[in-house]
């Protein structure tokens, strides 16, 4: 047949060429399907050959080819010519030349190109298909990396060349023989044999990326990983850390999805020397080590769930010394919560460990701790919003104050605004306390000494009212804004001597809080009297994103009385000023600086001060924060604190940049906290860090000193960190 023509499918090649040889079913009974601009046949040879825009299709598998031959014969199809063959999996075989079996399961290829799901790529000299499972191809190379667009033909940024390379499509894994990766086309790693999934595989159980190194406080060690792929929704992560100094550590995480939640429990644990102390009273002997780290959370149903979170270590340094965690301040806690709508209610039991040095003070047992809230509809009563909220508090200490403490407040809202636009709140609440306290012990009570037990009740009403009139105007692409804002509130004066104060010490008053109906962050102590409240919010908005805002504020109390300790800004009728300042006029440049002055002097008693500014190229980030000390209720004084970091990070080019950063302690006996440096380079697939940190804080049982590794990331191979050099790198001696 010599006109050009297009055939479609089996049953119409078959009418055509009235030979049932060439219309056969494959061995597994699926036909085979044809299209092409074309179509010969030679009887005397018993071949079919196919020209122009050839499609062949069995099952989910398509052949592609400018020509295409099948011989009745031998049951071979060849194809040559932009080739390309489409897999059930997704992937393509590219080819100059091909020869297959009839049901494409078995077959040659030349200059073979296998382009994988995920964009990786195989290439090879030339490459057999063995049962419509394997693909070997000899003197392959694999990357998962795009070629450079100007010049195609220079190395990807890296790839695996080997003797051979097979590509399993029912295990999905690739196999290499005397493999060599590469990276920007210079040898770096050997090895004879080599496997990892193809990019189908989302997990599998298998070692993971081993780490190591030598270090001052483990020697040197090694950190192995095999993941285990339990089920499809739980695994468990092997670890096994072997060092010169600790002997073996062994640990691991678990992992399971549930249908109405998830759990995840890890840990570790070891039979090493512990070190405490410093100097001549340093102790060290030899005892189990470890820790417990774990979560969960499940959903009884669309109302109710419960979970816990754990967090447990046999001693201060075990988390810090295996690069587990820098918390210094563990949280257990186990919770039963229940919403619906507007309304909120949980029940909550904590436990602290604390691991800060010199830190004596018993971390109280919290057993429990109950919160119910409740919220009505807008405009349900009175025309406003009426709120209900319970708290129930026990505190359990073994050496020290327990107290026990029930609560109730009910509140109403309700907000006006006038026809002139000034917006007026108006609040309400009456709140109600019982207090069961045990082993009192008040201001300079030696710790031996017993305290005495108590029951206390109080009822504090309150009320505010909070008007502002937000003036807003626009000029250009600017919208101007200036808000006066002015409260008024009043409570009775309360005595709060016989409570303890258990969540009311630590005082940051600020622009945050200066419009809180108390400026206590707890409620052991509630702010009474009466006081007014006064500022200004400014504020420039730009169309295209850029602002500035401006905020400055004030109160004063009628009575002089008041509970707040000295140094906390609210201890005089007339509190210190406070505010904000932010300028963000482009991407390059963010800054704000929050600040407390003086109410008499305008001595500064609180700022911090954060920035970024500059291009990408050059980026320098800041912040400076100073705290005025504070005397407590005790009559113990905190120290001033006042810390600076800086950083500078560029994006020299479109995948590197560099990164330093350092940490200072500038209050009186401080010094340098920290530094670090970060060199990146980041493309489609992969990522290299040099990392360099060094850590000035002196920790029973740790050395100080420095750390320097690298960490490299390859796409579809997992990460690698490099063996971490640790100690006194630089030669900088202990830090302070």
């Amino acid at each position: 047949m010599t006109s050009p023509r297009r055939i479609l499918g089996a049953a119409a090649l078959l009418g055509l060429l009235a030979d049932p040889a060439i219309a056969q079913t494959a061995q597994d009974g699926q036909p085979v399907l044809l299209s092409a601009d074309s179509l010969d046949y030679n009887e005397d040879l018993g071949i079919v050959t196919a020209r122009g825009h050839v499609e062949l299709a069995q099952g989910s598998r398509i052949l592609l080819a400018d020509t295409v031959s099948y011989s009745e014969k031998t049951n071979v199809v060849t194809a040559s010519g932009n080739v390309s063959l489409l897999e059930p999996s997704g992937e393509v075989v590219f080819a100059d030349y091909v020869e297959l079996t009839d049901d494409m399961r078995q077959g040659f290829v030349d200059k073979v190109r296998l382009l994988m799901t995920d964009n990786s790529r195989l290439a090879g000299a030339q490459g057999e298909r063995v049962d419509g499972r394997f693909t070997r191809i000899e003197r392959g190379v694999y990357s998962p990396c795009e070629l450079c667009k100007e010049d195609p033909t220079q190395p990807p940024i890296w790839q695996i060349r080997a003797a051979r390379v097979t590509h399993d499509q029912e295990s999905r894994d690739v196999y290499y023989r005397d493999a060599v990766l590469e990276i920007a086309g210079i040898p770096v790693a050997y090895t004879p044999f080599f496997a990892h999934p193809d990019p189908t595989v989302e997990r599998r159980s298998g070692f993971l990326a081993p780490g190591g190194g030598f270090g001052s406080d483990l020697g040197t060690f090694a950190r192995l990983y095999y993941f285990f792929d339990i089920t499809p929704s739980q695994d468990f992560t092997l670890e096994m850390t072997p060092s010169t100094e600790d002997g073996l550590l062994l640990g691991g995480e678990y992992r399971q999805r549930f249908t109405n939640g998830s759990l995840r429990l890890s840990g570790s644990a070891t039979y090493a020397d512990l070190t405490e102390g410093f100097g001549e009273e340093q102790r060290r002997e030899k005892k189990f080590r470890g820790h417990l780290f774990g979560s969960g959370r499940f959903n009884i149903d669309n109302e109710w769930r419960w979970g816990f979170d754990v967090q447990r270590v046999t001693d201060s340094s075990h988390l810090r010394r295996y690069d587990y965690s820098d918390e210094d301040l563990l949280t257990s806690r186990g919770f039963l919560e229940w919403f619906r709508a507007r309304d909120y209610f949980s029940v909550n039991a904590y436990s602290f460990q604390d691991l800060r040095p010199g830190n004596e003070e018993e971390e109280p047992l919290v057993m429990p701790l109950a919160t119910f809230g409740a919220l009505g509809e807008p405009g349900a009563f009175l025309g406003g919003t009426w709120s209900l909220d319970g708290n129930l508090l026990a505190l359990w200490r073994n050496d020290g104050t327990d107290t026990r403490r029930a609560s109730s407040e009910v509140g109403w809202r309700r907000d006006f605004v006038a026809p002139i636009g000034l917006v007026t709140s108006v609040m309400g609440s009456l709140r109600g306390d019982a207090y069961w306290i045990g082993d009192l012990r008040t201001n300079g009570a030696n710790a031996a000494d017993a305290g005495s037990d108590s029951t206390e009740l109080r009822l504090f009403p309150q009320t505010q009212v909070t008007m502002s009139l937000p003036l807003v105007r626009q000029a250009g692409t600017v919208q101007q804004l200036i808000e006066p804002i002015v409260a008024f509130t009043a409570a009775p004066k309360l005595d709060s001597d016989d409570v303890p104060n258990e969540d009311s010490q630590d005082i940051e008053f600020d622009h945050t809080n200066l419009f809180l109906t108390s400026r206590f962050p707890g409620v052991d102590r509630l702010e009474g009297g009466q006081r007014v409240t006064y500022g200004l919010r400014a504020g420039f908005y730009g169309f295209g994103g850029g602002s500035s805002t401006l905020f400055l504020g004030q109160s004063y109390r009628l009575q002089r009385d008041n509970d707040f300790p000295a140094g906390s800004g609210l201890e005089g009728r007339q509190s210190d000023i406070v505010g904000r300042i932010e300028v963000t006029p482009s991407p390059w440049l963010d800054f704000s600086y929050g600040f407390r002055l003086d109410s008499e002097t305008l001595d500064q008693r609180r700022h911090d001060v954060f920035g970024v500014a500059g291009p990408p190229e050059f980026r320098v980030s800041g912040s400076y924060i100073y705290l005025d000390k504070l005397t407590l209720e005790d009559g113990t004084a905190t120290r001033n604190r006042e810390e600076l970091t800086l950083g500078v990070n560029s994006a020299f080019s479109e995948n590197w940049s560099v990164g330093v950063s350092h940490r200072r302690d500038l209050a009186t006996g401080g010094g340098a906290v920290s530094s670090g440096m970060m060199l990146t380079y980041q493309d489609e697939c992969l990522t290299f860090q040099l990392i360099g940190e060094r850590d000035f804080t002196r920790r029973s049982g740790l050395d100080t000193g420095d750390k320097i590794y690298f960490r490299l990331v390859f796409k579809n191979l997992g990460e690698f960190l490099s063996p971490a050099l640790s100690g006194d790198v630089f030669g900088q001696g202990q830090g302070s």
